[in-house]
């Protein structure tokens, strides 16, 4: 499919929102009888998360008839005809930062060149409720989007699927990966827009370094394909036309938005079908700060609804029989907050275990074949695997200064050992985890490098600092079928569900997470959808 999507699926409309002014937000967890709302609402079902897992549970529940209410800290990111939406390069903003301050003070490590620029502008920029939350720990720089859509915001659009292999390696009991190939894949797949990238976009200069990459990959003899992504290529097209404001073509389409609109984000595929129904009500800039369950077993929600700057306007309560989280890397910090402060106590020792990286790990190939002052287009064309489909390479464009006569590759693999999130006696999480901690799966992308590198003409590998990488694929801390049952319910405490990439074993298989986090999630509904009708948790 490499025309316009015409599945209305993914074309749905947008919305926008205003706001007000108050007092900072805090990063410390209070226990949850510290904090006196202003007010308080009921519903039947409260969604933590617009982002992946969270679009996806409000639109299976509000086509299922479930009215729903979802909170989401960041505020919409309404695509601008103009092209102003997003921060870009060079000329960055206040928009770009989440505004929590748990980031800084900077430890004075090393890192990975993307870090280091992030950590750069995190400390310059003013804050707000920008686009990228950027959490500095002690040995990881981790990156996630903020706002309604959530990480499809600022991820590259990558679908891909892991293989067969490493299917079983980080599922061995279960779920079946044949049904996952013929039902869930394809449906995940097609509900987030997903299209192949199409081979006359190889003939424009933008994507000279694709067509490099994909020659290289193809005499590797490795096994390869074609990548599916979450694009609109005749917007693309656009682009190169000069029809639309150039983004993707110049490698603005990841960490700071895609100004074109190119990139089909959740907030324009399932989200906007489930508000569409009307029984979907999302509430921006409501960052949740607490949960908790009383006796009779209902659910109560804490939040501090933000204005733009991230001020305070006033603190709400949600309590729900049903409660989804769908916070992607906050999950798992918002469930051991909550057992440690008394609001969840009867949690799975597990949560908070089994955090992960995703096996990624970053080499940089230059070649003098690519000019050093033009820009590389995307989203990324081909995946390279080895023989055994445990381990995947992919080209990932980035914008200048950083793309240039650099082949950025992404490198992803299944991780033998993890961290976990630990609760701190000054009422803080940390993260304990170190980047050596993937050193064999390092070792495995660096080979599979070395075999693609060697048919790109007079390419070298570029040294890269090993300390506190940069983490945009953060996944794990909910285990799917330890922390939870098989579908996502928490064990002991009926009604409460994780349905996000905290689901995830530490890996998804050796490729990027969104298409596997998806098709879990609708895994999971299709057993769990039934719940929401009872009126009984």
């Amino acid at each position: 499919m490499t025309g316009r999507n015409t599945d209305n699926f993914s074309r749905a409309p947008r919305h926008t929102s205003g706001e007000p002014k108050g007092e900072p937000s805090k990063t410390i967890w209070p226990p949850p009888s510290a904090a006196r709302p202003d007010r308080e609402e009921r519903h039947e079902v409260v969604i933590v998360g617009a982002g992946l897992g969270g679009s996806i549970a409000a639109y299976r529940l509000s086509e299922a008839g479930v009215r729903n209410v979802v909170l989401e800290r960041g505020r919409r990111w309404p695509i601008d005809p103009a092209g102003r939406a997003f921060p870009a390069f060079p000329s960055l903003d206040e928009r770009l930062i989440w505004l929590d301050d748990e980031s800084t003070p900077l430890p004075p490590l090393r890192s990975t060149p993307w870090a280091h620029l992030l950590e750069v502008m995190e400390a310059v920029l003013p804050r707000s409720t920008g686009l990228l939350d950027v959490i500095t720990e002690d040995h990881a720089v981790l990156v996630c989007g903020a706002g309604v859509g959530g990480s499809t915001l600022v991820y590259g659009g990558v679908l891909a699927q892991p293989r067969p292999e490493a299917f079983h390696r980080i599922f061995p009991a279960g779920p079946d990966f044949e049904l996952f190939d013929h039902v869930h894949y394809p449906r995940a797949r097609r509900r987030l827009g997903g299209a192949l990238f199409p081979a006359d976009l190889l003939g424009h200069e933008p994507y000279r370094a694709h067509r490099l990459w994909d020659q290289a990959v193809h005499a590797s003899g490795l096994p390869a394909e074609t990548i599916h992504s979450s694009f609109d290529f005749d917007a693309v097209r656009d682009e190169l036309r000069g029809d639309r404001t150039a983004a993707a073509v110049i490698g603005q389409y990841h960490f700071t938005g895609c100004n074109s609109g190119a990139k089909i984000s959740v907030d324009r595929t399932y989200l906007a079908r489930a508000e569409a129904t009307g029984r979907t009500s999302l509430r921006p800039l409501h960052k949740v700060t607490g949960l908790s369950a009383d006796r009779s077993g209902r659910y109560r929600v804490l939040t501090e609804h933000l204005d733009g700057d991230g001020k305070v306007r006033e603190r709400v309560a949600f309590s729900c029989d049903r409660l989804v989280l769908a916070a992607g890397v906050h999950t798992p910090r918002l469930l051991l907050a909550a057992r440690e402060t008394g609001g969840l106590t009867r949690l799975h020792t597990s949560v908070g275990e089994g955090w992960s990286a995703n096996g990624d790990h970053i080499t940089v190939l230059r070649t003098k074949r690519l000019s050093a002052g033009t820009p590389q287009g995307g989203p990324s064309s081909s995946m390279v695997h080895n023989a055994a489909g445990t381990v995947g390479l992919m080209h990932s464009p980035v914008p200048l200064p950083l793309g240039g006569r650099d082949f950025m590759c992404l490198g992803m693999s299944i991780p033998e050992h993890h961290g976990k999130w630990l609760w701190t006696p000054d009422g803080r999480i940390r993260l304990e985890w170190n980047a050596h901690y993937d050193a064999g799966t390092q070792r495995q992308i660096q080979e599979l490098t070395h075999k693609v590198a060697r048919n790109l003409p007079d390419a070298t590998e570029v040294d890269l600092p090993e300390s506190r990488p940069l983490v945009a694929h953060p996944v794990g801390g909910t285990w799917l079928g330890k922390a939870t049952d098989p579908y996502g319910r928490l064990h002991d405490h009926p009604g409460l569900y994780c349905l996000d990439g905290a689901l995830m074993p530490g890996s998804t298989g050796a490729v990027n997470p969104a298409l596997t986090i998806a098709a879990v999630v609708e895994y999971c509904l299709d057993h769990i959808t039934s719940d929401f009708l009872d009126d009984t948790p």
